[in-house]
């Protein structure tokens, strides 16, 4: 942009930059508009679709799934009822889904995942806008009625009787104004990564040993001292032991909710940094000797930073609830609701939950809250269009 066009448009204040009033032109009107396209986005969609409403899912990412499949965070919950046991029956189907042959829980191929969400949201019939950034929300009369979107076309509106905000961090609920909590007990976020030319048997008799050989090494200076110090495989069904594939639990680091974006994004710089300075000793272990790097993951396995402050923050005792219609109307429902907030429900990660009860949720329980989700917003949009 011309210094003549930024100065026509907008004039400095201090610090900060002031934009002048200007037109945006509408991209389409929705019953209900779903923020963020990761499970419990997606399952938010999906319901509110089969409930009727005309839903579009704006997703930032060229895929579905969110920060899950893309950090390949592989845990699965077994369920047998709702969404979840829908997405599970398919990955089951397909064969990509197995107890971890590295662990005693359920772990699912993560793009075998993507293409199941999006089999799901095209057979349901959602909208989708993918790279796009839900990046305000439009707000009237103090009630959220849709949400500005930006992409490399533009910034549009799209207004919608019910907002959904599955974001993962509450970013349109804290900017229309709801009560935010940061949570500023340390977490652990990592940087995971695959590798292929495993010998399954060997690599399993030896691991035991891992810890003193990496201690040995980080002695010798073959390793630098910031290097992990152990080595954990993971992710590892049927199929994947057949392809000789395994996922790494890669360089993690403690961060809470003072971090800021320019920290997070040194951290995934360093992460990544370690990976390349690992693998060639990753290849002197039994059973390594010929494993190759095939991909790190798209973004780091993140932390819970803050949630929004619903009309009930969702106890321990609590969680067990979502899988029981008449409790889940009393319990999780206004958990769903940010506090002094009309017209937005928010789900996923920043749902109004203490961190153990969003921990033992796990991503089942996020794939009920999402579908939870999308019901209200049905139930919000039928009596809307009652008075």
């Amino acid at each position: 942009m011309s210094t003549n066009i930024l100065e026509r448009t907008s004039r400095a204040v201090g610090k900060e930059i002031i934009l002048s009033g200007r037109r945006t032109p509408i991209y389409r009107s929705v019953d209900v508009l779903v923020c963020g396209g990761g499970l419990s986005g997606v399952a938010a969609a999906v319901s509110a679709t089969r409930g009727g409403a005309r839903t579009l899912l704006v997703e930032r990412n060229v895929v579905l799934g969110g920060n899950g499949p893309l950090s390949f965070d592989l845990a699965l919950a077994s369920v047998d009822a709702g969404f979840a046991a829908e997405v599970l029956k398919r990955l089951e189907q397909s064969g990509d889904a197995g107890r971890d042959l590295f662990g005693d829980g359920l772990v699912h191929d993560p793009e075998a995942l993507k293409y199941v969400l999006l089999d799901l949201v095209q057979g349901a019939g959602v909208q989708l806008l993918l790279s796009s950034w839900a990046a305000d929300p439009i707000i009237r009369e103090g009630v959220v009625r849709g949400a500005m979107v930006e992409n490399k076309s533009g910034r549009f509106a799209i207004p919608a009787a019910v907002v959904i905000d599955a974001t993962g961090d509450g970013e349109l609920a804290m900017r229309a104004g709801a009560p935010m909590r940061a949570l500023y007990e340390p977490a652990t976020i990592a940087m995971n990564y695959r590798i292929g030319g495993v010998h399954f048997a060997r690599a399993l008799k030896g691991q035991a040993d891992w810890p003193r050989r990496i201690a040995e090494a980080k002695g010798s200076g073959a390793l630098s001292s910031d290097q992990p110090d152990t080595l954990a495989l993971y992710g590892v069904t049927d199929a994947a032991r057949e392809r000789g594939v395994a996922y790494v639990r890669g360089p993690s680091c403690r961060i809470d909710g003072a971090s800021t974006i320019a920290h997070l994004g040194e951290q995934e710089a360093r992460a990544r940094t370690l990976i390349r300075g690992f693998l060639p000793f990753l290849r002197t272990l039994p059973g390594l000797e010929e494993s190759f790097l095939i991909d790190v993951a798209g973004a780091m396995q993140i932390g819970r930073l803050r949630h929004v402050v619903g009309g009930h923050v969702l106890r321990m005792d609590e969680v067990a609830s979502i899988r029981e219609q008449e409790a889940m109307a009393e319990t999780v429902d206004p958990c769903l609701r940010p506090r002094g907030l009309s017209g937005l429900l928010v789900t996923g990660r920043a749902v109004s939950a203490e961190p153990a009860a969003w921990q033992a949720l796990g991503a089942g329980g996020s794939l009920a809250l999402g579908e939870r989700a999308g019901t209200l917003a049905v139930q919000d949009l039928a009596a809307l269009s009652a008075t």
